[in-house]
């Protein structure tokens, strides 16, 4: 998996190729946690390259809406497969997250 990491302010956005499993999960969360999380309030996650998101890389998207909601910010996902789209609706996360299809 690979993952674009680029901040403007107090927005970031993650570009990211290639399934998100376990190990895609820790690298995401690595990278976010590289970030000045303090001035966060907007991350976005570009999924336009992205065909499979496991339960960690949920959990880890979970974790990230947490820190950021406690300051009033907020996760967009962007370019979604019909399938992950699919997916992140029946687990009701399109509630709390912005997500845009491809």
């Amino acid at each position: 998996m690979e993952i674009i990491v680029s901040q403007e302010g107090d927005r970031a956005l993650f570009k990211v190729r290639g399934d998100i499993d376990e190990l895609g999960a820790e690298d995401l969360k690595n990278r976010f946690r590289e970030l000045d999380i303090s001035s966060l309030r907007e991350a976005s996650f570009d999924f336009g390259k992205v065909n499979h998101i496991g339960s960690a890389g949920i959990g880890k998207l979970l974790l990230f809406y947490k820190d950021l909601a406690l300051k009033g910010g907020k996760i967009k996902i962007l370019n979604v497969s019909e399938t992950i789209y699919e997916l992140l609706k029946v687990l009701k996360l399109d509630t709390i997250f912005d997500i845009s299809k491809k």
